[in-house]
């Protein structure tokens, strides 16, 4: 078995590679993966214009991944669970009959709560995961910045 490779696939909203670029616009899903969508896919996706320029112009690309890897990485170490805070700190919840609420609130600047990395990752792993979830997408990194990151050892002590 290869514990070397993890592979993350996103089977709701798609972004197809042309020629080593993204392409943006193509499905506008409004369900699904909505704890893992970065901020600029959640404005698309809840936006009413359905046109590829407001896609490009919310910054739509490979980053968003990058944001998704960075939410995976919460809810596998919050046993199954990813929490939303506030700038005050105010734990933000998904709840399927508020999703208005929640979207209203991620819009407004509710971001995954990191806490638990501090206390269940490496500092090393910890601030890898904390730059994927940068709100600027150009600030996070690349998929080839990430892939080196995670070549050395990730392992230390995390308190």
């Amino acid at each position: 078995m290869d514990q070397v490779t993890c592979k993350l696939g996103d089977m709701e909203n798609f972004h197809l590679l042309v020629e080593g670029k993204t392409n943006v616009g193509g499905l506008k899903v409004k369900e699904g993966t909505i704890l893992h969508m970065s901020p600029e896919m959640l404005t698309y996706a809840f936006s009413a214009d359905d046109d590829e320029d407001v896609a490009r112009s919310t910054g739509i690309g490979r980053a968003s991944d990058v944001w998704s890897i960075g939410c995976t990485v919460l809810e596998m170490i919050g046993e199954g669970n990813i929490q939303f805070t506030t700038a005050d700190k105010t734990i933000v919840s998904f709840e399927s009959g508020n999703i208005k609420k929640f979207i209203k609130q991620r819009k407004s600047g509710a971001t995954p709560d990191q806490s638990t990395a501090a206390t269940r990752l490496s500092p090393k792993f910890g601030a890898i995961v904390a730059n994927c979830l940068l709100r600027t997408p150009t600030h996070r990194p690349t998929a080839r910045e990430l892939e080196a990151a995670l070549a050395g050892p990730l392992a230390g002590s995390s308190a």
